[in-house]
């Protein structure tokens, strides 16, 4: 009977492990999950876009391998990602952690609660926020 009991807690322990994040620094950041884009401020006129004023909705979903994009309820972009945490501040942030997709784009990343935003490694780019949904 006491078999029994260990065996069920190993292969428990087991399914834990190979059940977690693919990516380490997925578990930390915790960016998965399906993101409603709430607004996007920046550039050189420091203009605020939102779904009202751009008569479009946006949105993100991440999972363990793949960072999509819809506009319109449209896919418009698919590619696999990586995540890092940078040695210096990224631009526009104090912050060092960021996204970088397989197309080029980079941006660091800011994940508070149920809010994401992503900030343009750019000058007068933009920062855009997202709610998880």
């Amino acid at each position: 009977m006491q078999t029994n009991i260990i065996d069920i807690i190993l292969y428990s322990a087991l399914a834990l492990v190979f059940s977690g994040c693919e990516k380490d620094l997925e578990c930390q950041i915790g960016v998965n999950g399906e993101w409603v884009w709430v607004e996007s401020v920046g550039g050189f006129g420091g203009w605020t876009l939102t779904p009202e004023s751009e008569n479009e909705t946006k949105k993100l979903i991440i999972d363990d391998f793949f960072y999509k994009e819809y506009v319109n309820d449209s896919l418009v972009l698919e590619t696999q990602y990586d995540l890092g945490i940078s040695e210096e501040t990224l631009i526009g942030t104090e912050e060092r952690t960021f996204i970088e997709l397989a197309t080029g784009r980079k941006q660091a990343i800011i994940l508070g609660g149920s809010q994401l935003e992503l900030i343009d490694q750019c000058i007068d780019c933009f920062n855009h926020r997202y709610e998880r949904k």
